[in-house]
């Protein structure tokens, strides 16, 4: 019986999407795809989910390695927060959960900066029961350490736990430490498919 419902951030909760965030800050430029990878695809940007470097760490990294992309890099690091929106359908589901009594939490990897601007932000935040974010404790899904911090943490039991994410490998990682998985895609199926666990 599921008492627990667990939640990814970024793309499940709260928009993340860096394509779309690069064409409007760079409307003619011609290769996005290679800032993108430089940027949000490097290894610079799950150290900083890890917790293991700064974002002015992070900034001297990629420029040392990406030289003819300074300005660039500069500027998709200065205002990024700014697509980290709530993705509202969904949002709109946690005070209903809350009411009829499930546990709420959250597993995900975020940067330090990013996670305290988003958390500032939206009064949302103050119904889940517990937090389990990857800069803290310096481990990323899907590695196993990431749902003992949530389940030993908080002394749940997996198989009372129901876990959202947009990530089939972190969906996976998670069912091996016995918590149920949805693979989030849309809304309307995460309607569905809570209606079908709960």
């Amino acid at each position: 019986m599921i008492k627990n419902v667990v939640f990814d951030l970024g793309q499940v909760l709260i928009n993340f999407r860096p394509e779309s965030y690069l064409r409007n800050l760079f409307p003619n430029h011609p290769q996005i795809d290679l800032v993108q990878r430089a940027v949000f695809g490097s290894t610079e940007w799950l150290m900083l989910d890890r917790g293991v470097i700064d974002q002015d760490e992070a900034e001297l990294r990629l420029i040392n390695q990406h030289p003819h992309l300074k300005e660039e890099i500069s500027a998709a690091l200065a205002d990024w927060f700014a697509m980290l929106t709530p993705i509202e359908d969904n949002v709109q589901l946690i005070p209903g959960l809350k009411e009829q009594g499930y546990g709420l939490y959250v597993i995900s990897n975020f940067h330090e900066d990013a996670f305290l601007h988003i958390r500032a932000k939206y009064d949302w935040f103050k119904l889940f029961d517990g937090l389990v974010i990857s800069y803290r404790h310096q481990v990323l899904k899907p590695e196993p350490q990431i749902y003992k911090e949530l389940l030993d943490g908080y002394q749940l039991r997996g198989n009372e736990c129901l876990f959202i994410d947009d990530s089939a490998a972190n969906c996976e990682g998670a069912r091996r430490m016995g918590i149920e998985a949805i693979l989030y895609q849309s809304p309307d199926q995460l309607k569905r498919d809570l209606t079908r666990f709960l």
